[in-house]
């Protein structure tokens, strides 16, 4: 299922919440078993922490980054990722740090940066250093088993700008990493077109198709109606994920029509089943044994 991060954290028992302030947070990590093709959308500036194991990381090319312990990688806001997660020794830990634009900036200025015009980086990995492995680890000590609450949330931007200056001080050249996080706010525009035919079916909203195609709704909303003679996005998106599963039904048998709904970029499977319905005149099951019988005749 399709994660917004670091939202979806929140609401996880399994992941511990160490520091949090709206969307900047620290949360902590821990699998003992491999999990393949987890899907997330980030929301808002990342930088995850590999304590132990490897994360693979498909990056905008549709190759996998590969990062291991004590190595970090850099995810801007807005994009959409797919990532493995391999254990080692049976076990994965991670540390996953959430920055809001205002903590970048604010960091930035305090080192008096003056910016960047480079392009955006993405799936950037950065090698860790003793000091950033005794911050996690001192973080780990203080506060898990503790409360996220309103007593942590006031330390939030204050380790946060430290774990920044932490990492600075890993690079030789003082003017790199923080060009790299000034980049972040030169996202470019994707081509918008490409980019929807590509990915029409995964279960996302309009306002995510918009951050990640590097536009505003309203902008993405114009820009998509012009390349698509006009058409709105909501039912742009409806007829082709509706032509993807009727595809899906005929090409393969289906075991789970849950399956199909969330190929086909459905989330919920009582709302495909009443837009098949409606688009087809008959649902999705009733199709499909109706299609097996035809072949098997």
């Amino acid at each position: 299922m399709l994660r917004t991060l670091p939202q979806t954290f929140y609401e996880d028992p399994n992941i511990h919440k160490i520091l949090v302030d709206g969307l900047s947070c620290a949360v902590h990590k821990k699998l003992e078993a491999a999990v393949y093709g987890k899907e997330g959308y980030i929301s808002t500036h990342a930088i995850t922490m590999i304590l132990q194991g490897t994360l693979r990381v498909e990056n905008d090319d549709g190759l996998f980054e590969e990062v291991p312990a004590d190595h970090m990688v850099l995810l801007p806001k807005g994009i959409y990722t797919v990532s493995d997660i391999l254990p080692k020794g049976g076990c994965f830990e991670a540390l996953m740090f959430f920055f809001e634009p205002d903590v970048i900036q604010q960091f930035l200025d305090s080192l008096h940066f003056k910016g960047s015009k480079a392009k955006s980086v993405s799936h950037a990995v950065i090698k860790g250093h003793a000091d950033t492995r005794f911050f996690a680890d001192s973080l780990l000590r203080l506060y898990v088993g503790g409360q996220a609450g309103s007593s942590n949330r006031q330390m939030t931007k204050m380790k946060l700008f430290e774990f920044l200056h932490l990492i600075n001080r890993t690079f030789t050249d003082q003017e790199r990493f923080p060009a790299m996080l000034a980049s972040l706010n030169n996202k470019e525009r994707k081509s918008l077109s490409e980019f929807m035919l590509s990915n029409f079916h995964k279960p996302l909203a309009i306002e995510d198709y918009a951050y990640l195609t590097g536009r505003s709704v309203s902008t993405f909303t114009r820009d998509f109606k012009t390349r698509f003679n006009g058409v709105a996005p909501k039912q742009w998106l409806i007829e082709r994920r509706l032509e993807k599963a009727h595809d899906l039904l005929i090409k393969k048998p289906v075991n789970s029509i849950s399956d199909v709904a969330w190929e086909s970029g459905y989330s919920n499977v009582p709302h495909f089943i009443k837009a098949f319905n409606k688009r087809f005149g008959i649902t999705p099951k009733q199709f499909s044994i109706e299609n097996r019988i035809k072949n098997a005749g």
